[in-house]
């Protein structure tokens, strides 16, 4: 038999193979068993909340957590701000905002003490996104690892990032910082929590993008892959699902994709309606699946805030339901949305159920990506059934 004929019958062979005669392997295939959660929570609720610079709010923190039986602040988070911070040139993490009183990393530092002391865990956000080059990097390399030499002054040992060049700078660095993968990863599959984590032992947390908050088939493999991490959700940021403008929001205040332009198209029910927020009263679903750490945004930006009522009103529904909760106070109190408002004080309870209802995602979340205002346009239905309700003005 020549060449030619052994190519031949090797080419047949493997097509018989391939049609009929071989299997695939059981144990390889994706489970095809039904998809359900029954909600319960299996552990305290543990809650993140940016760091006031006010000693007065720290106190405050400390003293509702006493309040608390189903939850807890366990953690604050924030950054030098701007302008004191500028000398990095939106390099390495976020602007989220000014505060002029911060002149100093000092005066910076004697608020992550305080509330330290208060017993409260601190996460400095080196989370933006953008990459940078060699060059970028040599002419901030100084101040950069200054001010990692700082926190580690201060007992800083956790930084958020969202650049794998920053992880591998802090992982070559002589400090060993306890990294969590920050929601500014934006990633949104499981082979890329897989590759970082795997290659990055000093990886320890990681927060999730909002793009995945109702995705629980992800959620539930991603708590199964990394059974003893912190998986934490941000519960109440107003950014629409989908929205393109995601990694330059968290690089740069220059020249970003306006998604509140939606807004006129949308209209103001449909775009809350579609933003993937984590209910209240939806946590025991996260928490069944084993995920039971959450954060909050605070309103205004972190850098400069006078209040935790975005905190206390979202707790409190944990903690004491909604029953005394209006519409225009959950819609202004935890999700800073002034744009809605009722002609009379309607109960949150009375409109609740029309909202988007999480057992919608708890069976279809993970299709959202695909399906979403082609094939399935449940989240626009639920908004023109809240406007058909007439409460709205």
């Amino acid at each position: 038999m020549n060449r030619r004929d052994l190519l031949k019958a090797g080419i047949l062979a493997a097509g018989l193979t391939a049609a009929g005669c071989s299997k695939f392997d059981d144990k390889t295939k994706p489970s095809d068993e039904k998809f359900d959660i029954i909600p319960k929570q299996t552990a305290t609720y543990q809650f993140s909340s940016p760091l006031p610079f006010n000693f007065a709010l720290i106190d405050e923190m400390y003293e509702y957590n006493k309040t608390l039986q189903k939850s807890k602040v366990t953690s604050l988070y924030n950054n030098l701000p701007m302008p004191y911070i500028s000398f990095l040139e939106e390099n390495f993490q976020s602007n989220r905002g000014e505060n002029t009183d911060i002149k100093s990393f000092d005066d910076f530092a004697k608020y992550v003490k305080y509330a330290q002391k208060k017993g409260f865990e601190f996460f400095y956000v080196l989370n933006s996104p953008k990459p940078f080059s060699e060059e970028t990097f040599k002419k901030h390399e100084k101040d950069f690892y200054n001010l990692l030499d700082q926190l580690h002054n201060i007992g800083c040992n956790n930084i958020k990032v969202a650049n794998s060049q920053v992880v591998d700078i802090i992982r070559a660095y002589k400090h060993n910082f306890n990294i969590t993968l920050s929601t500014s990863f934006e990633f949104r599959n499981i082979p890329q929590y897989q590759n970082m984590l795997y290659t990055a032992k000093s990886i320890k947390s990681i927060n999730t993008a909002t793009d995945n908050n109702h995705n629980f088939r992800f959620l539930k493999n991603l708590r199964k892959e990394f059974p003893t991490t912190p998986i934490e959700l941000i519960v109440n940021e107003r950014c629409i699902y989908g929205c393109p403008g995601r990694i330059p929001h968290a690089s740069t205040f220059f020249c970003i994709w306006d998604c509140y332009g939606l807004l006129k198209k949308m209209g103001h029910i449909a775009y809350f309606c579609k933003c993937n927020y984590v209910f209240p009263w939806d946590l025991e679903y996260y928490s069944a699946i084993g995920i039971n750490h959450f954060k909050l945004i605070s309103f205004p930006l972190r850098a400069k805030f006078d209040s935790i009522f975005f905190l206390r009103n979202y707790i409190d529904c944990v903690e004491k339901g909604i029953d005394n909760m209006t519409v225009n106070d959950f819609f202004s109190g935890i999700y800073d949305i002034h744009d809605i408002r009722t002609k009379n004080d309607v109960k949150l309870s009375e409109i609740k159920d029309l909202f988007p209802d999480i057992r919608h995602f708890v069976k279809f979340g993970s299709k959202c990506a695909d399906i979403c205002g082609v094939e399935c346009r449940y989240c626009f239905e639920c908004a023109e059934k809240l406007k058909k309700t007439g409460i709205f003005e």
